[in-house]
Parts: C-alpha cells; sequence; structure tokens
C-alpha cells in the first residue's frame, strides 16, 4: 500500500506506540483502519515531509491533542445547537419540507448530468 517494507512497518511499530496491530498465534499482523491512518501520517511526514522519527512523533502527538480538543469542542457546539433548534424544527410546516426535498432532488439530479459529462 505503501510501497515500505515490512521490516520498516515493525520499526515503526516499535518506535510509535500509536500503531498496535492484532496479530495472531503465529505471529502474523493484521492492521485496523486506525493503524493504516497512524502509519499513513508517519509516511507522510517521514518520507514525503522529510521529518526526522523524533519530529513525526512530536507531530503526531500535537495532531492527536488537537484533534481531541477540536472533537470536543465540535460535540459541545452541536448539541447546543441541536436543543436551541428543536423547537424551529418541529416549526416547520409539511409545505416547507417538501418544497426543500423538490429543490434537493433537483440539484441531485443536474449534480448526477454533470457527472455523466465527466
Amino acid at each position: 500500500m505503501f510501497g515500505v517494507n515490512a521490516s520498516l512497518l515493525r520499526f515503526w511499530e516499535k518506535e510509535f506506540k500509536q500503531i498496535q496491530p492484532r496479530t495472531n498465534a503465529r505471529g502474523k499482523r493484521s492492521y485496523r483502519a486506525k493503524d493504516i491512518e497512524v502509519i499513513r501520517s508517519i509516511y507522510v511526514l517521514v518520507k514525503e515531509q522529510g521529518f526526522t522519527l523524533e519530529g513525526a512523533k512530536k507531530a503526531l502527538t500535537a495532531r492527536k491533542g488537537a484533534s481531541a480538543e477540536a472533537g470536543a469542542a465540535a460535540k459541545k457546539i452541536a448539541k447546543e445547537s441541536t436543543k436551541a433548534n428543536q423547537p424551529e424544527v418541529k416549526k416547520l410546516d409539511e409545505a416547507v419540507r417538501k418544497e426543500a426535498i423538490e429543490r434537493l432532488k433537483k440539484l441531485r439530479a443536474q449534480l448526477l448530468t454533470l457527472r455523466a459529462e465527466m
């Protein structure tokens, strides 16, 4: 997938604790989607952007912290907006919903024709 040797993946497993593939009784590794994303990030940082392993470790931990904070903030905002909008959503009458559905159907048809032309 990334064009790297198995030995490099095993080395990265030792260096980066975020990679934790499952292994069977014979030791065959099975990578989960989370592991593949971490490996992809490491590959981009080290092979494409020229980071050192230490620099890649720092970048991954910084991303992890930033994404955790962003995720928590997004959840909070979504929760607040959902609570605030519940009465408004209930007030929408059937005619407005039908009109919105029709507009979306027309937009979808236009997008499908554009896709077919490409």
